[in-house]
């Protein structure tokens, strides 16, 4: 009697062990311990980012994750499956990961890496409308942008922002897109903040950027830069 109650103890004990989300107490239908996992995956140096669709027959089904061309698609898969299981305890498929690289992102050049700088902003209103031109310089690549909105309300600050993701299109591949989801210039603490408000798709990975900066000079000038923030922070930072 003894030895079968023992046979049957170590016949549960492997079955939990079996279940890596049981013996870690991960939950990924829990969005916050699902983001959790998306933040570690992203840590990974050249994954910029991660979204999981968790499983129930197992616990992913669906893995998306995009990144740089510095980092290689199988050798992503193979970093992501080791992260899931040394510091998660969860068992991946490699062929539940999909990977979408961006075709052309800042280089690392001389230990630091090349970032998105203004150069000049040109404006004209003609009847009721107001255009924006923008120069941009990444490294020693010059890159031209212009967009077109109302010259009051809502129109006068998406025109430089319009402007500013038209400059960064041709660095793009045809799969990625960058929209504007908004743009503003609010009081907060005694300041003008000019705030951006972008969505990336690519592929099927989404994910929204933000960017904020003080508002020093003319609002058309922050916008830009704002828009600067949360796309140099998101193409030149994995960990972010």
């Amino acid at each position: 009697m003894n030895q079968s109650a023992d046979t049957e103890g170590n016949r549960n004990l492997t079955a939990e062990v079996d279940l890596p989300s049981r013996a870690t107490g991960m939950d990924l239908h829990s969005p916050a311990q699902r983001q959790t996992v998306e933040d570690a995956i992203a840590t990974v140096p050249g994954i910029v980012g991660a979204r999981i669709v968790p499983g129930y027959e197992r616990p992913i089904d669906e893995l998306h994750v995009l990144t740089t061309l510095q980092k290689q698609p199988k050798q992503a898969v193979r970093d992501i499956q080791t992260l899931l299981m040394a510091r998660f305890g969860v068992s991946t498929d490699h062929r539940v990961i999909s990977v979408v690289q961006l075709e052309e992102l800042p280089r690392v050049v001389g230990g630091g890496v090349d970032r998105l700088v203004l150069e000049r902003v040109a404006t004209s209103i003609t009847g009721g409308s107001l255009h924006v031109e923008v120069v941009l310089r990444l490294g020693d690549r010059e890159l031209l942008g212009s967009g077109t909105g109302a010259s009051t309300g809502a129109g006068r600050f998406r025109a430089p922002a319009e402007a500013t993701l038209d400059a960064v299109s041709g660095l793009l591949g045809e799969r990625t897109n960058l929209h504007l989801e908004g743009v503003d210039v609010v009081e907060a603490l005694g300041r003008r903040l000019a705030i951006t408000l972008i969505e990336l798709k690519a592929g099927r990975y989404e994910a929204s950027l933000t960017g904020c900066v003080l508002v020093r000079e003319v609002d058309v000038d922050a916008i830009v830069r704002s828009v600067l923030d949360a796309l140099n922070r998101t193409l030149d930072d994995p960990e972010r």
